[in-house]
């Protein structure tokens, strides 16, 4: 799926940090994917590339090199390695993180690290899920919705009513579900959702309770 102009806009608004601050593209055929649930087709001037997608927002992270103010991951997911740029962050090699939102780059040049990548994805934020604190949480489910490799859920935990976002998810309104703590985020946007939430726990995974 090649991204519309209007989506590309939005998505290099988004990215204007990746780009100013010490990272150059490339090349002008340069495409960048949203979609990370179907194969991408990406056309240039000689011939069609098609770009490899991952099948997961979740992966183990092989290697990391910080520079430019960003971090460089090289990440495992499901056997397939993938390359990843995101601002700053203290996971290390041998965690498993998990990450929202992406914007795909082929032919992608940093400078800052003198290295050229066939593809490489930008995030916002990535998220180490061995962080995460062990302690259970449990509540009713009474809106879910999914975008971008991720499953918003509105539940109801005894009488308070919060968000989380955890990987596709199969669960209908009205299930008990249950979840380990997660990275609590503030005044987060989800851009492939186009909405904004005061307050979202991003966890690992939700598992459906027995009736």
């Amino acid at each position: 799926m090649i991204v519309s102009p209007v989506v590309r806009a939005s998505l290099l608004k988004t990215l204007l940090p990746v780009l100013f601050i010490g990272l150059t593209a490339c090349s002008d055929d340069s495409q960048l994917v949203d979609n990370p649930t179907q194969a991408v087709q990406a056309s240039n001037s000689t011939a069609s590339t098609r770009l490899a997608t991952p099948t997961a927002n979740t992966g183990t992270v092989k290697t990391i090199q910080n520079s430019g103010g960003y971090t460089y991951l090289e990440i495992d997911i499901d056997g397939k390695v993938f390359w990843m740029a995101s601002p700053l962050s203290s996971v290390q090699p041998g965690e498993k993180v998990t990450w929202s939102d992406y914007a795909m780059m082929k032919n992608f040049t940093s400078k800052a690290i003198d290295r050229t990548f066939d593809q490489i994805m930008f995030v916002d934020k990535v998220f180490s899920t061995s962080a995460m604190a062990t302690s259970g949480h449990s509540g009713s489910v009474l809106e879910i919705t999914s975008a971008g490799g991720y499953s918003y859920i509105q539940v109801e935990e005894q009488g308070k009513k919060i968000w989380l976002a955890a990987p596709v998810a199969e669960i209908e309104v009205g299930q008990n579900i249950s979840w380990n703590s997660g990275a609590a985020m503030r005044n987060f946007t989800s851009k492939s959702l186009n909405r904004s939430f005061d307050e979202i726990f991003f966890v690992s995974a939700v598992k459906v309770n027995p009736s």
